[in-house]
């Protein structure tokens, strides 16, 4: 089974691009985040003609997430927050989570801290998969690792002390984060050599109990999507399982 995640900064901008990463690798689950657009207005058809299962949480001109399955959607519940920021079904025998967490503008601004309540909070909401076969995959907006910052002394937004160790107990809780050796995954648009250069950040993550974790076959960043027509900011991340 493959699992692919992306933060594709706008779904109609990106539908080419997400229709060309469907048809190289032919995922079972895809999870997207800021799709940017409210559900009626979702580009449907385009993904409902290769056969999948969709369920959305949209909201208007930001945020936004989706679950497209190959299997049939079931428990689908997106009540963890009031934007438009998770989404979590149950399909082909596991559980999954499509996550984007707030980026929190700066260290010590008001969004940081509403930054610091949703990884709490989203802490406890993964607890309740603990002893299931789950998997949560999108924009966590921090660099877990100094490595995973253009430079392991960068400490501002992503890469403070209270944005990690947030992430690590999400770790000692028992979920692992399995595309820690896989480099970044995210390069600004302002800086078109950044992404030649990789001078980026890790920022999209695949978090797995250990259920899912025991079927893990592999994980890894799907740079070349970085480089399509009009590219999102993003580059997809996969995982497959043994299932």
């Amino acid at each position: 089974m493959k699992i692919i995640s992306w933060n594709v900064n706008s779904i109609r901008a990106r539908v080419d691009s997400v229709m060309t990463v469907i048809n190289k690798f032919s995922p079972d689950i895809f999870l997207l985040q800021e799709t940017r657009v409210e559900d009626h207005a979702f580009p449907l058809e385009y993904f409902e003609d290769l056969g999948y299962n969709i369920a959305l949480k949209g909201q208007k001109g930001r945020n936004g997430v989706a679950i497209f399955s190959k299997h049939l959607l079931e428990e689908i519940n997106s009540d963890f927050c009031s934007e438009a920021r998770y989404l979590e079904a149950f399909t082909g025998g596991i559980f999954v989570a499509s996550v984007y967490v707030p980026n929190g503008q700066m260290v010590g601004a008001e969004q940081y801290f509403y930054k610091l309540d949703f990884l709490r909070d989203l802490k406890e909401k993964f607890a309740v998969f603990r002893n299931e076969a789950f998997i949560a995959g999108g924009d966590f907006n921090v660099a877990p690792y100094p490595n995973d910052a253009p430079t392991p002394e960068h400490d501002g937004i992503m890469c403070s002390d209270p944005e990690r160790n947030l992430i690590k107990e999400i770790r000692d809780a028992g979920f692992a984060d399995v595309l820690a050796p896989q480099g970044r995954t995210w390069w600004d648009y302002r800086r078109p050599s950044n992404f030649k250069n990789d001078i980026g950040f890790r920022l999209d993550h695949f978090y797995l109990s250990s259920k899912a974790n025991d079927i893990l076959k592999n994980g890894e960043v799907l740079r070349f999507a970085r480089e399509l027509p009009r590219p999102s900011d993003h580059a997809p991340i996969m995982c497959e399982l043994k299932i």
